[in-house]
Parts: structure tokens; sequence; C-alpha cells
């Protein structure tokens, strides 16, 4: 790792030196969590802004660095609400999703920019990858570049994140086609050097923990540089000890959202629940990535 990677870097780290960085990105998907109303219509923009904004304030102080998208929640400016030593990563990716549907593609934002960056006091970006063995490799490859430039001229650090998918209109063959094409997709993003690489927790399958030490090992041997695991597709109730495990085999830390956050939006003061179950999460998995 470079003194500018750790010079970066260093802004979105606890006291520890590890990452508890919280994900608030989520556009469409967290749409899809909300309830519909009796027409059977989707909430509206100004509810996922006002949740967003909620868990910023109630969230951020314990979190080393929140993640939030620029169409409802970074505009203009920095947002309102983001605690004091908490840092600011902007997504710089337009995520491809029909209603209902999972996330099928990304390109750039073209409205995050070097003087976006620095106009909102970003300390760093992220950008998704839908990752397919062999499929759309130098698109894929162009846009990952991309961003890395794009972070290093802003003088930000750059996360990538990789979601694998199997072969188009295929399933897995098994959990352990999934964990290996977890560790490739690793090996294609991490050769074009991004500060953080974001990666779905290697091993897992629900309800099975065992393997998790043993894929982060391997992924550690792959990425050069920091690797956290983010929490989409981990049950909420295993995910403390999937980082336990992540940890163990040389992960960072996290950058996560469901997993803390996604049950409070069906309860009728989602404030509350997230001021007790949120935060207590939060302090949990704190603790498990700086007690390594």
């Amino acid at each position: 790792m470079t003194e500018a990677t750790v010079a970066v870097t260093d802004r979105l780290k606890t006291d520890g030196g590890n990452y508890a960085m919280l994900a608030l990105d989520q556009r469409e998907s967290l749409r899809d969590m909300f309830a519909r109303d009796a027409n059977g219509l989707r909430v509206n923009d100004e509810a996922l802004r006002e949740f967003k904004q909620s868990a910023v304030e109630v969230l951020t102080p314990f979190a080393s660095a929140v993640l939030l998208d620029r169409p409802y929640s970074v505009t203009g400016e920095r947002p309102s609400g983001i605690a004091d030593g908490c840092a600011l990563i902007v997504a710089a990716d337009v995520l491809h999703q029909e209603p209902g549907a999972a996330v099928t593609g990304s390109s750039f934002d073209e409205l995050v920019t070097v003087d976006f960056l620095k106009k909102v006091g970003a300390d760093a970006i992220k950008f998704l990858v839908i990752w397919r063995e062999g499929h759309e490799v130098e698109a894929r490859g162009a846009l990952i570049e991309r961003a890395v430039e794009l972070a290093r001229a802003a003088g930000v650090a750059s996360l990538v994140e990789a979601i694998v998918r199997p072969a188009e209109g295929a399933t897995w063959a098994s959990a352990e086609e999934r964990h290996e094409a977890i560790l490739a997709a690793a090996a294609e993003v991490s050769a074009f050097r991004p500060d953080v690489y974001k990666a779905e927790v290697p091993g897992y399958t629900v309800g099975d923990v065992s393997k998790i030490t043993e894929h982060a090992r391997r992924m550690s041997q792959i990425v050069d540089g920091d690797w956290v695991v983010l929490s989409n597709g981990v049950d909420k109730d295993e995910f403390a000890s999937a980082v336990a495990a992540a940890r163990e085999g040389g992960a960072s830390g996290f950058l996560a959202g469901r997993a803390i956050w996604a049950d409070t939006i069906v309860e009728a003061d989602r404030v509350a629940a997230m001021a007790e179950r949120s935060v207590q999460r939060l302090k949990n998995l704190n603790a498990i990535v700086d007690a390594a």
C-alpha cells in the first residue's frame, strides 16, 4: 500500500485503524423495502430522503464513514447531520434496476465530478459493478479504471464493489461455484488498484459461516490492499459472526447497510427502532473490527 493510499483511506477508518462504514446509498432497492400504499403504489422520493436523513443523524456517530447517493442524499453541499469524525463516501454509480428487480448493471453518474466531490466535502467515492465471468470484461474494466482515476484526481479514496452473478439466464450450480466467483471477481477488480475493495462475504452460505475464514484468507492473498465486506445477502442475525470470521481471514472491516437498518423500515417509529437496534448492531460491529 502506497503512502498516498494510506493518506486517503485513513479518513475512512476507526480510531483502531479499521473500517466500520455504513451504507445508505440504496435507491430502488430501498424503495422496495417500504410497504406499498392502499393503491399498491410504491413510496415517493421524499420517503427515501426522510429515511436516509434519519439514518444519517442516528447512526453516523457510530460509523467511521457513511456511503450516500447523489440523487437522494448528496446534492449541492455536504449533507447535514453527518457526525463529526464520520467520513463521507459518495456513490458515483448509476444503478440499472427495474422496479422490484435486482441490479443488472451500472454506469457512471456524470454529475459526480472532481468539482462536485470537492464542493460536497467527499472523502471517497464508491462504484459498483456486476461481475459475470467473461462477460463485458473490457466495459467493466473501463468503468473501474474511470472510478479510480476520478478519485485520484479529486484526492479522495476509491472503493470498488463487485456483485457476482451467474451467466445470463443461468443459476449457480452450487454454493462452491459462487464462492469461487467471488474470489475471481476480486482478482479482476483488484488489478485496477482501488484503494479499498468491497466484497460479498467470501465463503458465506445462509446458515453457515464455517467457510468464511478460509475463503477470507484466500481473498487476502488476492487483494493487495484493504478489503471490506458488505451485508447484502447475509442474514442480519449472522452478519456479526460473518464479519468476525472475515476479520480473522484478513478483512479490514465492513461497509454495510441492510443488516444494520433494513428491519427498522417496517416499524411505526423507525427512528426509535434505529436508535435501539441499529445503534447496538453498529457498536457490536465496531468492537469486532477493532478487536483483532
